[in-house]
């Protein structure tokens, strides 16, 4: 069964440009990576505060029918524009993600500290066996969405808990981690899917909260093969 329009929302301090490494394994879909406010196609305009304001944000621009493909915060986003628009599109993946992200007050203190120059690294992420050029491309990408845009995120993915609104969620949804995630840990996963009307759960070992970075190609095949057996 062919693949519906995917639609790739990235992770908090990220852009568009964050799923440049999974485009290459959509082969024969139609893919779009679209940017959150206050980065790259959407410099001009205020980072948003909320996943439910970001969502609003670009949800004018997506097509009916499409298969949303959330990383991290991006599957907080991907929730709310299920929530907003039910029926509106044909499912919903989300990778590293959860419907709670509290996020660590440490790691908060450090985006907000964070320089254009030097952004919050996410090193300890990423799975054991990453390469060095791989978290190098990574930091380099982060470089390109503003300090300020990159702690809206943050902030937001703190703020973010929807846990009593997943029974609204009768779109198909696949659940999508690493076995070596530190941020969205397993349980959590786990948890999600349970939580869930019409979930399923796919694991890949060894991999850590990076999946686009770390494991594109599987990612890829997992979610074709979720869409594939339905």
């Amino acid at each position: 069964m062919p693949l519906p329009p995917v639609v790739l929302i990235h992770g908090a301090g990220g852009n568009a440009a964050s799923w440049a490494p999974t485009l290459a394994a959509w082969e024969g879909a139609t893919v779009t990576a679209v940017d959150l406010p206050g980065r790259g196609d959407r410099a001009d305009e205020a980072p948003a505060t909320s996943a439910a304001a970001a969502a609003a944000a670009i949800a004018p621009a997506l097509p009916p029918g499409a298969l949303l493909v959330g990383h991290s915060y991006g599957g907080a986003v991907g929730i709310e524009l299920a929530l907003a628009h039910p029926g509106r599109f044909a499912g919903l993946v989300m990778v590293a993600s959860s419907a709670r992200l509290r996020v660590a007050p440490a790691i908060l203190e450090a985006v907000a500290a964070a320089t254009a120059g030097a952004p919050f690294p996410l090193d300890f992420a990423f799975g054991a066996d990453t390469p060095a050029a791989t978290l190098a491309a990574y930091t380099a990408d982060l470089a390109r969405t503003p300090p300020a845009a990159a702690l809206a995120d943050w902030r937001a993915c703190d703020d973010f808990d929807r846990r009593d609104q997943l029974a609204r969620l009768t779109l198909p949804v696949l659940v999508v981690h690493g076995t070596a995630d530190v941020l969205t840990v397993p349980r959590f996963q786990e948890r999600l899917a349970s939580s869930l009307p019409a979930a399923e759960r796919v694991a890949l070992d060894g991999i850590g909260h990076m999946l686009p970075w770390e494991a594109p190609a599987a990612l890829a095949r997992a979610v074709r093969g979720w869409w594939d057996a339905r």
